[in-house]
């Protein structure tokens, strides 16, 4: 079952929409990301529950590096997210690593301390374009400034 903050993985592009040397400075910053599992909640003490879904909190996330970050067009909740190198080659063993595991395994989204989602992931993506869309209650504008570190 997806949550209502979901990653819109199949939303990731094989190019980026402008060239990362094109980003500006302002625009980046970072999104932790972590392989985990669903667990029964109260079950351990390190089952958490994310927008609906309870998962084992990763011991690690990596930190996969945002080239720009900004609020999605359309009158979508939702933020646009375009990832470093570095994060592309993250969100895509990241999410190979996910799709590998099975029904229980979740990419788990943590930005700016907050974990955001917990996403099923059904095969490894490529490219270094994301959507993330947010909970009805969510604002996309402080998504993006946590991202940024403002």
């Amino acid at each position: 079952m997806l949550t209502s903050a979901v990653l819109a993985v199949l939303m990731l592009s094989a190019c980026s929409a402008a060239d990362a040397d094109d980003a500006s400075p302002d625009t980046g910053g970072t999104i932790e990301m972590a392989v985990s599992e669903v667990c029964t909640e109260a079950s351990d003490a390190d089952c958490v529950l994310v927008n609906g879904t309870s998962v084992l909190l990763p011991s690690a996330f990596e930190q996969a590096g945002v080239t720009n970050a900004r609020v999605a067009d359309g009158g979508q909740n939702a933020v646009e997210v375009t990832f470093d190198h570095s994060g592309a080659e993250i969100l895509h063993t990241l999410t190979a690593d996910a799709a590998e595991a099975g029904e229980a395994a979740r990419l788990v989204i943590r930005i700016g301390g907050k974990l955001q989602a917990a996403v099923v992931v059904m095969e490894a993506l490529e490219g270094d374009q994301a959507q993330i869309g947010l909970a009805p209650d969510e604002n996309a504008q402080d998504i993006v400034d946590l991202i940024q570190g403002s």
